[in-house]
């Protein structure tokens, strides 16, 4: 049995209705597996990496391999629909397992086990909250609630320090 498998408990989707239990799994997959399956789950986080433009995908690979964060794959009928990256961050007073990048299809049938698996993570790593920055839909999504902050980016263009 894996961390995400409950046999006892039934997912609901957004619209009530209930999902087919074990039709979804969320796990962090072992470093080989990962790469097996890499050229795949490139493709999903490409979208979520490019609206931010400070990573590519291969960066988070490398720094998935250097232990640095960990790369979740959401599987519907056992097939690779969606991948998620988080990180571990103690801060000085609270621990925070924050989520970088998220992409893929099918969130509906994969949503609430990632929901149920990465709460357990940050639970089990001594997390006290989880934390996103994203689209204002995460919120629904996710289930938290919005801090009121924005992020501000203000473009250097291609000035250089020195």
């Amino acid at each position: 049995m894996s961390l995400t498998e409950w046999p006892e408990r039934q997912a609901t989707l957004f619209d009530g209705t209930a999902a087919v239990p074990h039709s979804a799994r969320v796990y962090l997959p072992p470093l080989d597996e990962l790469a097996r399956i890499w050229p795949a789950i490139e493709k999903m986080l490409m979208r979520a990496t490019s609206r931010t433009r400070c990573y590519e995908p291969i960066d988070l690979l490398q720094m998935a391999m250097l232990g640095q964060v960990g790369i979740w794959v959401c599987e519907v009928e056992k097939k690779p629909v969606a991948a998620m990256v988080t990180k571990i961050e103690q801060y000085p007073r609270v621990r925070v397992l924050e989520m970088l990048f998220c992409g893929g299809t099918q969130m509906k049938q994969w949503l609430p086990e990632a929901i149920r698996a990465i709460d357990w993570h940050a639970r089990a790593s001594g997390c006290q909250h989880i934390a996103c920055v994203g689209r204002p839909g995460w919120v629904r999504a996710w289930g938290g609630k919005p801090t009121g902050d924005i992020i501000v980016v203000r473009s250097l263009g291609n000035q250089t320090n020195g």
